[in-house]
C-alpha cells in the first residue's frame, strides 16, 4: 500500500509538472508575441510618418535613411530589421549576431499578403522567435518589419521549473512513502493482532484469547469485533462439547457397569429367581442406554437447521394426540387434563413438535406423585401459540430453574435415574422451540408443582396449508424413546421365559 501511494503521488506530481510546463509555455509565448507585435508596430509608425497619407517603397527607403539607427528599438536578445518588398534588408539593429535574421519564404509571403507571421528558428545554439510584420499606411504593403526575440530566458525559466518540480516530486514521493507506511501500519495493526492471536490459538488450542484494545468504528474494527465474537462462540462450543462428552461418558458408564456386574453374576450359577433379577436389571439398564442414545440422536438432528421441515402443522391435534397417549402410557396413575382449545396452526416440523409436547407431558408425569394432576392447555395469544403444561409434582428448587434445560442436568440424579430419565428431555424441548423461532420458560414452587410455557409463532394468515398426518393410535405413534421402551419390555418378557 505504501508503494502504491508513492506511485500515485509520483504520477500526480509528474502530471502537474507537464500541465504547468505546457501552461507556462503558452502564457510566455503569448507575452513574447504581444511584445514583438508592439515593437514591430512602433517601427512601422516611424517608417510611415510623413505628410502624405499613402506611401510607396521609395518613401519607405527615404524614411529609413532619415530614421535613427534601429538600436533604439532593440535591446539585449531582441533584434530588428526592415526589408523592402523584394526581401532585401535595408536596415538592421547592430546587436544581430549576423547580418540578417533568418526569414523563411513563408514568412515573407505572409507579410506581403498583409498578414503577420510567427516562426521559431535556431541561430547557432539559440532559439529565436521571428515576427514578419507588414508595413502599410492606408494602402498596399510597402515594406516588412522583422522582429526577432531570443528564447533563452524562457528556456532558463523552463529548466528552473523542471528542476523545482523534480525536487518537489522527490520530496512528495518520500513523504508519501513515509506517511503511507505509517498510516497503513497503524490501520492494519489490528489485522496483525488477528493473525497473531489466530496463530497462538492454532499452536496452543486456547480459545479464551482475545484481541485487546477498543476497536475502531471502521471495517478493520468490525473485523476485530467479529473475530472476538467468533472466538467467544468457539470457546463456548468447545466447553459445551467437553461437558457433553464428560456427561455422556458418565451416563453410559453407569449402565455398562451394572450390565457387566449382572453378567458376571450370571456366570456363577445363581438360583433361578436371582438369575431372573439379574437379567431384569440388565435389561432395564439396556433400556436406559437405548433411550439415552435415541434422545442424543434426536437432539443432534433437532439442532441441525438443514434438516428442519417447514410445513403448516395443526398444533392442537399434536397436543390432543400427546394427551391421549399420556393417558394410555400412564395407566390411570395421574389425571391428565386437556383444557379446551381452538384450532392452532404453526409452521415447522411435525415430528419435532410432537417430541416437544410429549417430553413436557412425560416430564410432568415422571415428577408428579401417583394421583397427581397434569393439566395441558393451548391458546392463541397475539401472534403466538402458547402451550402450558402444569403439574402438581415435587417442584424444582429456585436455584436449579436456570439450568433445567441444560443437557444431562438433573435436580436429583438418583431419583431421576430411578425414574428412567436421561436428562435430555427438557434440552430437546428448548432446542426444538428455539429452532422454530419460539421460546420455553419454567416456573416452579417446591412441593406444589411446576409450570412450563412454550411460545411458538403462528402461521401467517393466507399461507397455503399442507396436510399433516392424522394422529395414530398410541401403540403406533411411537417415537424413538417409546420404541426403545417397547423393545426393553419385549426383552424382559423373553428373560422371564
Amino acid at each position: 500500500m505504501a508503494i502504491w501511494y508513492a506511485l500515485l503521488m509520483l504520477t500526480l506530481v509528474l502530471a502537474i509538472e507537464i500541465f504547468l510546463a505546457s501552461a507556462l509555455d503558452d502564457v510566455v509565448q503569448e507575452q513574447i508575441d504581444a511584445s514583438m507585435r508592439l515593437r514591430a508596430s512602433r517601427v512601422e509608425r516611424e517608417v510611415t510618418t510623413g505628410d502624405d497619407d499613402r506611401l510607396d517603397p521609395g518613401d519607405v527607403q527615404a524614411g529609413l535613411l532619415e530614421l535613427a539607427p534601429l538600436e533604439e528599438f532593440s535591446s539585449p536578445g531582441i533584434y530588428v530589421q526592415v526589408r523592402d518588398l523584394t526581401g532585401t534588408v535595408i536596415a538592421t539593429s547592430a546587436n544581430l549576431p549576423r547580418s540578417e535574421l533568418p526569414v523563411t519564404p513563408w514568412l515573407l509571403k505572409k507579410a506581403l499578403d498583409d498578414q503577420e507571421g510567427f516562426e521559431t528558428v535556431a541561430i547557432g545554439a539559440e532559439q529565436i522567435r521571428i515576427l514578419a510584420w507588414p508595413v502599410d499606411a492606408n494602402g498596399p504593403v510597402v515594406g516588412i518589419v522583422v522582429v526577432g526575440q531570443s528564447l533563452r530566458l524562457v528556456e532558463v525559466a523552463h529548466e528552473g521549473v523542471q528542476r523545482l518540480t523534480a525536487i518537489a516530486a522527490i520530496v512528495a514521493t518520500v513523504a508519501a512513502v513515509a506517511g503511507a507506511w505509517w498510516l497503513t501500519a497503524r490501520a492494519l495493526r489490528p489485522v496483525s493482532d488477528v493473525t497473531r492471536v489466530a496463530r497462538s490459538i492454532a499452536a496452543t488450542g486456547r480459545f479464551e484469547q482475545r484481541i485487546a484494545g477498543p476497536a475502531a468504528d471502521d471495517e478493520v474494527g468490525h473485523l476485530v469485533v467479529t473475530f472476538n465474537e467468533m472466538l467467544a462462540r468457539l470457546e463456548q462450543t468447545l466447553v459445551a462439547q467437553r461437558e457433553f462428552l464428560a456427561d455422556a461418558s458418565h451416563e453410559f458408564r453407569g449402565p455398562l457397569m451394572v450390565i457387566r456386574g449382572n453378567l458376571d453374576l450370571l456366570r456363577l450359577g445363581l438360583p433361578e429367581d436371582e438369575r431372573r433379577a439379574s437379567v431384569r436389571e440388565a435389561s432395564e439398564e439396556i433400556e436406559q442406554m437405548s433411550r439415552l442414545a435415541s434422545d442424543l440422536l434426536f437432539l443432534a438432528a433437532a439442532e441441525a437447521d438443514e434438516t428442519l421441515d417447514q410445513e403448516a402443522v395443526h398444533f392442537d391435534e399434536i397436543v390432543s394426540a400427546a394427551c391421549e397417549r399420556a393417558r394410555t402410557v400412564d395407566g390411570g396413575l395421574h389425571q391428565v387434563v386437556l383444557r379446551p382449545s381452538e384450532a392452532t396452526v404453526v409452521v415447522g416440523d411435525h415430528t419435532r413438535l410432537s417430541q416437544l409436547v410429549w417430553n413436557l407431558i412425560e416430564n410432568a408425569l415422571r415428577y408428579t406423585p401417583a394421583g397427581g394432576r397434569v393439566e395441558v392447555s393451548l391458546a392463541s395469544r397475539d401472534d403466538s401459540a402458547v402451550l402450558t403444561v402444569r403439574d402438581t409434582g415435587v417442584g424444582i428448587p429456585e436455584e436449579s430453574l436456570p439450568r433445567i434445560f441444560e443437557r444431562f442436568y438433573r435436580v436429583d440424579k438418583a431419583r431421576s435415574r430411578r425414574n428412567g430419565g436421561t436428562g435430555l428431555g427438557l434440552a430437546i424441548v428448548k432446542s426444538v422451540a428455539e429452532s422454530h423461532g419460539g421460546r420455553v420458560d419454567a416456573t416452579s414452587v417446591v412441593g406444589q408443582g411446576s409450570l412450563f410455557t412454550v411460545q411458538l409463532p403462528l402461521e401467517v394468515r393466507g399461507a397455503r396449508l399442507q396436510p399433516t398426518e392424522p394422529p395414530l393410535a398410541p401403540p403406533q405413534q411411537e417415537t424413538a424413546s417409546v420404541a426403545a421402551e417397547a423393545g426393553a419390555r419385549r426383552a424382559r418378557r423373553r428373560a422371564r421365559l
